[in-house]
């Protein structure tokens, strides 16, 4: 077995020990509509699937609001399983909220994917698709 198959399997064990169950759905099977001025609205999600994702650490951003003032916009950072599936403009709904996948970064080593980090934003921050 490899370092990098070590590292993946590694990762794969503590997200699935340490995250949180959240529902990912898929935009490129949703129902979507485009009005006049080329906004698109989402009326159907269809089903998804229960995935496994671990919080992020944005505690330094928190801070830093705290301290500044600053509202927070509702971003995010989750960790997910490398074999997970997932797209920007994807829905996640964790802890009864749902988010809007607005950007992948895998992590490899060794040319082998470990992890997915993946930034959200709060869906009734953006409620355009």
């Amino acid at each position: 077995m490899t370092l990098a198959t070590s590292l993946r399997t590694a990762a794969r064990n503590l997200i699935d020990t340490f995250g949180n169950t959240a529902t990912l759905y898929s935009y490129s099977g949703a129902t979507t509509t485009e009005n006049e001025e080329g906004d698109i609205a989402v009326s159907s999600w269809g089903s998804g699937t229960a995935i496994t994702v671990v919080d992020g650490d944005n505690m330094k951003e928190e801070l830093v609001q705290d301290t500044l003032g600053m509202e927070s916009i509702g971003e995010d950072e989750k960790i997910v399983r490398d074999d997970v599936t997932i797209a920007v403009d994807d829905r996640l709904t964790a802890d009864s909220v749902d988010y809007r996948v607005v950007s992948i970064r895998p992590v490899r080593t060794q040319s082998t994917l470990v992890i997915q980090i993946i930034k959200v934003t709060r869906e009734d921050v953006t409620s355009q698709w």
